[in-house]
């Protein structure tokens, strides 16, 4: 308040001082006319000198530091720069990047349809020479390497515009393409103004403009003139016409924007003629942002495929199940905008003839895409391609520099493939012995098919991988980055984990009776029962004998309602990397049928399956497969260094009690025959209805490995009827042989140790039936693990997990076990998936689910991906009729004698990575 009245005195003695406010104002009056005056005063001489040196000390200073930092800028620039020889050029031209195996031996060269091929200025027209020095370099033959007037005008745009015109001569391209690519943008541009000057004191103007048309990025992954008009118009380029020459040296300015043709969606009005070498198909993966086929286009596949225009069968199929899109190429209207600029730009310099520059201009242009060059399956060059150029994008190289470094830069790519691995790989998917029934496919294809994948599941590096047998399939046939039904091996992931990660444990009970589901929808579907469907089972026996009726129940455990339990196994499918379900509103893949026996639209590859496998093996975490873990220049600087994403799916005792029970499917149930000896081995087997499709999957302390086999889609060639497909003679057994063929030659050398168990975890011998805790060693018990706090009543037992005991007897013997004897060809003897299990007096259950414990509590592991809607198939069963044989279990595994002749464990490979003895 004082304060307050203070300040309204104050107003008040100026207001009675009136004398003192006129003073004031007067005063104020005096001030602005002098201070205008002052203002209007004209700077004398002094003044003028003084502001004239002051801007000349300062830019003189600007000068002197700019002089300064540019020397030094140029001395770090050229301080490592390569004398300049006709001989090192062309030795730059024809280097290609070099792919190399884990232990840095040679594995190949990148493949590509449109591979470099460096040919001879005599083989490259005149009119092809000109319409490059038109548009790329107008000065080429008067100036001594480096335009600067061109330079010059090109810094002053980029000042007043903001834009990049470029200034580069085609010496400093070529500088650009061979040497320095690799380079900061101010570092190599010094760099390429030396070397370009440096090129023309050594080569001939035509020596110059060979290495630039040999090495120059064309688009669509042509380097080279040679291999451009070989992706645009399926002809060598000395038979290249001037219009067509003049489209093609358009591009390098921009490959994206200028490319000969754009793809385009087929509209159904198309004729064969219209389509006929105009057609491209891609992948249609989980990472690819293709739209699923629309109706026409699904009619217009029809149609292609009436016409020839479908490579194969396989094609057809993946194309009819969206997995591939089809889309047809045309004239980009940008490339033809650009060839007007650079026929104009010849006419101008006269290079043409109004005559010729009228012919040219009026000329049409029809793309032609060549018959594509097939390749090997069993090779990852592909996913190699597809990592490294991302990756070098993802450093800030432009798409055309990463392409022309990867193809042209002669780099050293160290991939994560085990030469070893896979040459055991290659060389049992060439013995036909692994594969009974093999039959001559019309086209040449062995059939059934089949794919493996073996990862380090603690580092994601791919160790082997094999897309197909005794063929030659471009990227979309490799069945192992295809997807296919995976039948009953998805139970571990979107039924089981969950159900342990809810609280559920190993020994709570469910009925194997038909019936007696949850929800209505399971009752109106009624699944397959695949097991005897006379009582009850735990749920470790249930994963080892496969059965589907439990499978179904468990997963109803999983939420209150039907969408909640589907959501549930979505979303952990999601989180183990299996992200290419249809399962927006309306999804296909959005039911129990898919979700629990693998009946899914698309399916999953045996990449991702190899994955999945692996989180589980690793303690519950997620990495991401990789190919590739370095990339070098070809100076030996390291530009990538790569670390595959990882993330956390399920805690270490959930994913250790999930191991334990996929343990007993190759101790206690179907994958028998996938054991290798003494080295533990957690799987699961799968097939799909009548064993069309046969899958093995399963992991060790050291490695994850997923096989499938099946026969491909086909068709009569003549009438064009479809062929059925057949079942794998002997089901998921055959697959699980194939695994352990491969794997134990893997693991030659590899110390036989088991899976790390978490402290929380405590082992109690439970009835397989029953689920209760018995004594051990008793009638149809096993030895189970168990999480802390989810244990059955009774007490847990000392127990220290013993690796398999096996013995060369019966490894000579594996083919006379009991369990095949009933149901298999002689020649291909064989555990059935799902066999009769032993239920003792166990009685019948109704359909009633015995001990489920919390059934309606929901889990829902970390973040959903985005949904997405689609359509599929379902799949009903999980294999081949239940065996009437089979022996007992006791005591928990198969471990037989020891053999006093068994072998002594070989040295350990001191390549191979560390077992698996932490979470």
């Amino acid at each position: 308040m004082g304060n307050y009245n203070n300040d309204k005195n104050k107003i008040r003695r100026k207001k009675i001082s009136s004398s003192s406010t006129k003073t004031t104002a007067s005063s104020s009056k005096s001030t602005k006319t002098s201070s205008s005056k002052n203002s209007t005063r004209k700077p004398n001489k002094k003044d003028k000198f003084k502001i004239i040196r002051t801007i000349g000390v300062a830019l003189l200073v600007t000068l002197v530091l700019g002089v300064a930092a540019s020397s030094a800028l140029v001395f770090v620039a050229l301080k490592n720069v390569e004398p300049i020889t006709k001989a090192l050029l062309d030795k730059k031209v024809n280097t290609v990047t070099e792919l190399l195996y884990n232990d840095g031996s040679l594995m190949g060269n990148p493949p590509t349809d449109n591979k470099k091929v460096p040919i001879s200025i005599k083989d490259m027209p005149t009119h092809l020479q000109h319409a490059l020095v038109s548009i790329e370099d107008e000065r080429f033959y008067e100036h001594d390497g480096v335009d600067f007037k061109g330079l010059a005008r090109a810094a002053v745009l980029n000042v007043l515009t903001s834009s990049s015109p470029g200034g580069s001569t085609i010496p400093m391209q070529v500088s650009k393409n061979l040497l320095t690519s690799k380079e900061v943008s101010v570092i190599r541009k010094i760099k390429d103004i030396y070397y370009a000057l440096e090129m023309n004191k050594t080569l001939s103007k035509e020596e110059i403009l060979e290495l630039y048309l040999n090495s120059a990025y064309f688009g669509s992954g042509a380097i080279g003139v040679e291999a451009a008009a070989n992706a645009y118009f399926d002809k060598h380029a000395k038979d290249l016409s001037t219009a067509e020459s003049a489209m093609i040296v358009g591009i390098t300015q921009n490959p994206q924007k200028y490319a000969a043709y754009r793809t385009a969606k087929l509209t159904g009005n198309e004729t064969k003629d219209d389509l006929k070498n105009k057609v491209k198909f891609f992948v249609n993966g989980k990472n690819d942002n293709f739209d699923d086929p629309t109706r026409v286009e699904l009619d217009m596949i029809d149609k292609m495929y009436s016409w020839g225009l479908i490579p194969d069968d396989d094609y057809y199929k993946q194309l009819k199940d969206g997995n591939m899109v089809c889309r047809k190429v045309e004239l980009n209207p940008d490339a033809k905008k650009r060839q007007g600029t650079v026929l104009m730009k010849m006419l101008e310099l006269g290079y043409l003839t109004q005559e010729e520059y009228n012919k040219s201009i009026a000329e049409k242009i029809e793309i032609k895409l060549p018959k594509p060059t097939k390749k090997p399956a069993s090779t990852v060059e592909d996913l190699i391609e597809d990592d490294v150029i991302t990756s070098l994008i993802n450093q800030g190289y432009t798409d055309t520099e990463a392409n022309n470094l990867y193809f042209n830069g002669g780099l050293k790519i160290r991939t994560t493939i085990d030469k070893s691995m896979q040459g055991e790989l290659e060389g049992q998917f060439n013995n036909r012995a692994n594969f009974p029934e093999t039959i001559p496919g019309s086209d040449g294809v062995p059939q059934p098919q089949a794919a493996m994948v073996i990862l380090d599941y603690r580092t994601g590096q791919i160790k082997a991988l094999m897309g197909g047998r005794e063929i030659k399939a471009r990227k979309v046939l490799n069945r192992a980055i295809s997807p296919h039904q995976p039948g009953s091996t998805i139970k571990p992931l979107a039924v089981y984990t969950p159900a342990i990660d809810n609280g559920k444990n190993q020994a709570d009970t469910f009925s194997d009776v038909p019936g007696g589901y949850r929800f209505k929808q399971n009752n109106e579907w009624d699944p397959k029962t695949t097991t005897a469907g006379t009582g009850s089972m735990t749920m470790r026996q249930a994963l080892a004998k496969s059965s589907n009726t439990i499978a179904v129940k468990v997963a109803e455990t999983l939420g209150d309602s039907y969408e909640d339990c589907v959501d549930t196994m979505l979303d952990y499918l999601k989180n183990f990397g299996l992200s290419d379900l249809k399962d927006g509103p309306g999804g296909k893949d959005r039911k129990f049928s898919a979700l629990t026996l693998g009946g899914m639209t698309k399916g999953v590859s045996p990449l991702d399956m190899a994955a999945a496998y692996g989180t589980l093996a690793n303690g519950g975490v997620y990495v991401e497969p990789i190919t590739f873990t370095t990339i070098e220049s070809s100076d030996g600087q390291v530009l990538v260094q790569n670390t595959p994403e990882e993330h956390k799916v399920v805690d270490a005792q959930v994913a250790y009690v999930i191991t334990d029970m996929m343990k007993s499917v190759i101790t206690e149930g179907t994958g028998k025959s996938a054991s290798i000896g003494s080295m533990p081995v957690a799987g699961k087997t799968g097939t799909t209805n009548e064993d069309k499709d046969a899958w093995f999957v399963g992991y060790t302390p050291y490695y994850v490995g997923a096989t499938y086999i099946g026969d491909d889609y086909r068709s009569n060639p003549d009438t064009k009827a479809s062929i059925p497909r057949r079942g794998v003679a002997g089901g998921s057994s055959t697959s699980a042989k194939l695994w352990a063929h491969v794997m134990s030659k893997v693991h030659d050398g590899l110390k036989p140790t088991e899976f790390k168990k978490p402290s929380s975890i405590e082992f109690f011998n439970i009835n397989l039936f029953t689920g209760d805790v018995v004594g051990k060693g008793a009638y149809n018990s096993a030895i189970a693990a168990f999480i802390k706090g989810h244990t059955p009543s009774g007490s847990a037992i000392d127990h220290t997990p013993e690796v398999p005991k096996a013995t060369t007897e019966e490894k000579k013997t594996e083919n006379e076990n009991p369990d095949n004897a009933n149901t298999q060809n002689p020649q291909n003897p064989s555990t059935p998936e799902n066999q009769t299990p032993n239920n003792g007096a166990n009685g019948t259950n109704n359909g009633a689910n015995g001990n489920q414990g919390n059934n309606n509590q929901t889990t829902t592991p970390g973040g959903s991906t985005t949904p997405k809607p689609g359509d599929g198939n379902t799949n009903d069963g999980s294999g081949t009729p239940p065996s009437q044989g089979g022996g007992t279990n006791t005591g928990g595994g198969a471990n037989p004698t020891p053999n006093p002749t068994q072998p002594v464990t070989p040295t350990p490979n001191p390549q191979a990575p560390a077992p698996n003895t932490g979470a």
